[in-house]
């Protein structure tokens, strides 16, 4: 990959300009993202944004400065290296600080690369869009969403000598159909843009749209509920949140607290960081300082087993580092989705949600609110569209007894946490809908 090539090249030049330091570390991201945006069944825009950002970290024995640009020319990486630099001098020194990483070796990559994402053109995505809109149409209804192809380089080097690239490429589309007052929503994300079929996807959107003309009102309170990959992903981070080193032993602010070896949840749950899953594709090294990463089981079968540990947090606490963990992989259970939903005699199917807050992180409580498609389950089948509600329930709870679909699918990155998801759809017992809100 050339674009491995440029990142380190840049990550070398900003370290060597900062020779002066006692330690260095430089993080370049070179991204290129492009969308299809559409609504009312017609693509609206068509967008493509290119960016490079460097960023160092100057030391100064126990004291660091940290500064990021997009300007990679030899002003820019000097003017990066002398604003670093002077805020490593004005900083109270970190006294546990002990050292970046050195090199080490690190296990053979995935693939991660597909050509049909990366030179993906607008023609392609417009094409993909296209059988959206006839089945929308098909259905007296309209609809909303994008679709996109990115490709991402990352690179990480220190004055230790480590030094570690990863190019890789993502793709995805999201579909809101909507009808007069009902919506429905589906959504599809890989590596691999030729693998996303957007007629799948558009009948799981219209079909749900299509359920009822008008929601319907539910008493709120505890039902059974099927929470689709998207709205599982949402609920389970109020666990993921609780998984570092920082959390348990540094803030001492962690669900894991007391709990690590005991069996918690049902023995149909088992999380694990693996970033050499074939449908993540994720670099094998720690993005924010290189560290190899550790394949590992969060929570085994039931029993919570282990944190991620950064190279700081390991120095600190005297623990083994694991690099923190970018993957989070939920295992699939033995029921298909349809057959999740079949085996519900009166319950609720959420889609999406958002307005997402962990409310405890001791017991991993989280408030939400659904959207694009909420509906009544009755004996096995969708009856009615709902209108949305607030949740608020604890995931330690809501974990205890829990099922799975049989397939695990990519879901939605989530780029501002810094990790990403391979989770199936999730059936919980007791899940509480706290208000109705006024709207579908």
């Amino acid at each position: 990959m050339h674009e491995d090539d440029r990142a380190l090249t840049l990550a070398h030049a900003a370290l060597t300009a900062a020779a002066g330091a006692d330690q260095a570390q430089a993080n370049v991201t070179i991204s290129d993202a492009s969308y299809a945006r559409f609504a009312q069944n017609y693509v609206t825009q068509n967008l493509e944004s290119q960016q490079t950002t460097l960023s160092l970290t100057y030391y100064i024995g126990k004291k660091s400065g940290s500064v990021t640009t997009a300007d990679t020319s030899a002003e820019g990486i000097a003017r990066l290296v002398a604003q670093a630099k002077a805020i490593a001098q004005r900083v109270p020194p970190d006294n546990r600080f002990v050292s970046l990483p050195a090199p080490q070796p690190y296990a053979s990559p995935v693939r991660s690369y597909f050509a049909a994402t990366a030179e993906a053109s607008p023609a392609d995505r417009i094409a993909h869009v296209l059988p959206v809109f006839a089945r929308m149409k098909a259905s007296n209804i309209t609809c909303s969403g994008y679709t996109t192809t990115q490709t991402t380089t990352m690179a990480v080097a220190n004055s230790l000598g480590l030094a570690a690239a990863y190019t890789g490429t993502s793709a995805g589309m999201q579909v809101k159909a909507m009808a007069a007052a009902t919506s429905g929503y589906a959504e599809s994300y890989a590596l691999d843009y030729a693998t996303i079929d957007p007629v799948a996807v558009a009948e799981r959107a219209a079909s749900k749209a299509t359920v009822s003309a008008t929601p319907a009102d539910l008493v709120p309170g505890r039902y059974t509920v099927v929470m689709e990959p998207s709205a599982f992903q949402a609920a389970v981070k109020a666990l993921i949140e609780g998984l570092d080193a920082g959390d348990v032993l540094d803030d001492q602010d962690s669900w894991m607290i007391g709990r690590i070896g005991t069996p918690l949840f049902s023995p149909n749950f088992t999380l694990r960081s693996d970033w050499s899953n074939p449908l993540l594709g994720n670099a094998p090294f720690d993005l924010s300082d290189g560290t190899p990463l550790t394949r590992f089981a969060f929570v085994d079968r039931g029993v919570p087993a282990a944190y991620s540990v950064s190279t700081y947090m390991g120095h600190k606490f005297g623990k083994p580092v694991t690099g923190v963990a970018n993957s989070m992989i939920v295992d699939p259970g033995t029921k298909s989705r349809e057959e999740l939903i079949a085996s519900v005699e009166r319950g609720v199917l959420i889609s999406r949600t958002w307005y997402e807050r962990v409310v405890n992180p001791r017991d991993a409580s989280i408030t939400g609110i659904t959207r694009d498609g909420v509906y009544l389950i009755e004996n096995g089948k969708l009856t009615r569209a709902l209108k949305n509600f607030r949740y608020f329930v604890s995931m330690i709870d809501m974990m205890k007894d829990v099922e799975f679909s049989n397939r695990a699918v990519l879901a939605e990155p989530e780029d501002d946490l810094g990790y990403s998801c391979v989770v199936p759809d999730a059936k919980f017992a007791n899940f509480n809908l706290a208000a109705q809100t006024s709207y579908a």
